[in-house]
């Protein structure tokens, strides 16, 4: 009876020394929110511009960000910095991600992004910063259904960061992008294979002409230039 007792103990403790570690990694492997963020409920919203390739102006990417963020409820926007428990930084970027050329002619593509830089404004420090891409295309109307979707996914970023669950129809947002970026991919890709076979025919006829058996004809070429037409 105690013998099966101890036994039953040891293995019990035994048991806990193997799951408790696993417990403690599993709980501390997403690094936490920073606390400032959860309890915000007041953000001031401020507008840091536009590179200059942005496909858009730096104040219709601000204001209509505030209308998001007011529509969404979450926190109260307030005019000033002192009265806010957060401030929100945003900023319309467009890096240069690729850059490809021929023949002396060079094109670049850029990669516009809303990039919102999150700070506490009693400590000054960055606590979070979100890029969320801007794919542009088509017309005007069509240019302008694509940026409102990118102000809302912007949003559906900021909802993740704060622990809120997106509907399906805002997950699937995040992901949808105009059909020309599509192509322009495709396009790509099809120029390189296309660069690739052109470099490799030219390359197989000088490799042909290099080593093709030479007739009196070109040997006397060779050695006297002057008898020969071109």
């Amino acid at each position: 009876m105690l013998t099966g007792l101890r036994n039953l103990l040891c293995s019990s403790l035994a048991l806990s020394l193997v799951v408790a570690p696993a417990l403690r990694a599993q709980q501390t492997n997403t690094a936490p929110i920073p606390s400032q963020i959860a309890l915000a409920h007041t953000i001031f919203l401020t507008n840091l511009g536009a590179d200059s390739n942005f496909p858009g102006s730096a104040d219709d990417s601000y204001n209509a960000l505030y209308a998001s963020l007011k529509s969404w409820g979450r926190y109260q926007l307030v005019g000033s910095a002192d009265q806010a428990d957060l401030v929100f930084q945003l900023r319309s970027r467009a890096p240069i991600t690729s850059v490809n050329g021929v023949d002396g002619d060079v094109n670049s593509y850029s990669s516009p992004v809303f990039q919102l830089t999150i700070v506490d404004p009693r400590t000054s420090l960055t606590l979070w910063t979100i890029n969320s891409p801007v794919n542009l295309s088509g017309k005007e109307k069509d240019r302008s259904k694509w940026f409102a979707l990118a102000v809302a996914d912007l949003t559906s970023r900021i909802k993740v960061m704060d622990g809120q669950a997106l509907t399906a129809a805002e997950t699937a947002q995040l992901t949808e992008v105009p059909p020309s970026h599509g192509k322009r991919n495709g396009l790509i890709l099809v120029g390189v294979f296309g660069g690739l076979a052109v470099g490799g025919g030219l390359l197989l006829y000088h490799e042909y002409n290099a080593n093709k058996p030479q007739t009196p004809y070109d040997l006397t070429c060779a050695g006297n230039s002057f008898f020969c037409t071109h």
